[in-house]
């Protein structure tokens, strides 16, 4: 049983199936012949998603696989038994999942390609690709945020030494309200720039906010290459690749037999910095060698 957020016919999520597919037909797991891989789709409201939990888990499924820490979240809230293999909880610890990333000692363990840790990272290249930046405002929805947001801005509030940036917490929750709050923060003045924290709901409007963003001329970084593809200037996040094959590895040994709390937390190995060049000309911003030679791609 597979529960994510996002629609079924996102080029990424078409793309995670296939390669999903294969994985497990590697391992021996076909469907149709020994594995029933039903996929549900929920919604971002917490009613929408408490009612997709209980719907996967009313169906007693030998393991869940879900998306977001939102779902992950979801599902727990529901079974402290079957057992839950998370792709893209950014805080497994700090949002009460596992005990510890070694040991997880629950129902729950998968993967993280955007630890906490990295909040110091996204201000360092903000602040090199647009050194003019001195109000940082951190955009997220508290409600689809791992651990609500509050471990990311401890680590953002503490990477910055005094007479550094100021930081602003800037909540979106409605697909309505990204336009207007952005532009709120813009009209305070000069040098403002933005982080966007992990979070399912501005990933998946990630077309309304890169485009607001850019409509308001401000700077930002995002956690994953879904906003620079989508006009955003930069985007830094754990490498993806590793993901589908360990959930491949994980569904395959829970389903021979394997206790999912005896299952490490895995993070990504390597990175990916992203930079849209056709964004940073429209904001008159120089790219610097620096930044070109890490960048994994460099796209328009």
């Amino acid at each position: 049983m597979i529960m994510i957020s996002v629609p079924l016919d996102h080029p990424l999520v078409r793309a995670r199936i296939a390669e999903l597919d294969r994985l497990l037909a590697e391992r021996g797991w076909v469907g149709g012949r020994n594995l029933r891989v039903t996929w549900r789709v929920a919604g971002v409201s917490e009613a929408e998603l408490a009612r997709t939990a209980a719907d996967v888990v009313g169906e007693k499924p030998d393991v869940i696989v879900v998306g977001s820490s939102a779902e992950t979240a979801a599902v727990l809230a529901q079974t402290r038994q079957i057992p839950v293999l998370f792709s893209t909880a950014s805080d497994p610890v700090g949002s009460g999942f596992v005990r510890s990333l070694e040991r997880p000692d629950g129902n729950a363990t998968g993967f993280s390609n955007n630890d906490p840790a990295m909040s110091e990272k996204w201000v360092e290249l903000l602040t090199e690709i647009a050194p003019a930046t001195r109000r940082i405002g951190v955009v997220f929805n508290p409600h689809t945020t791992p651990a609500a947001g509050k471990t990311y801005l401890a680590r953002l509030h503490a990477s910055v030494p005094d007479g550094g940036p100021s930081f602003e917490t800037i909540h979106v929750t409605e697909a309505p309200q990204i336009a207007g709050t952005i532009a709120a923060f813009a009209a305070e003045g000069a040098g403002g720039g933005l982080v966007f924290l992990p979070d399912s709901f501005t990933f998946r409007n990630a077309a309304i906010c890169a485009a607001t963003v850019a409509l308001q001329r401000l700077p930002a970084i995002y956690p994953f290459d879904t906003f620079t593809l989508q006009g955003g200037l930069i985007s830094y996040t754990g490498a993806r690749e590793e993901t589908a094959e360990l959930m491949a590895s994980y569904i395959d040994l829970i389903l021979r037999g394997a206790n999912v709390a005896e299952l490490p937390v895995q993070f990504s190995r390597s990175f990916e910095l992203v930079i849209n060049r056709t964004a940073a000309a429209a904001l008159a911003l120089e790219l610097p060698a620096s930044l070109r030679i890490r960048a994994t791609r460099i796209v328009s």
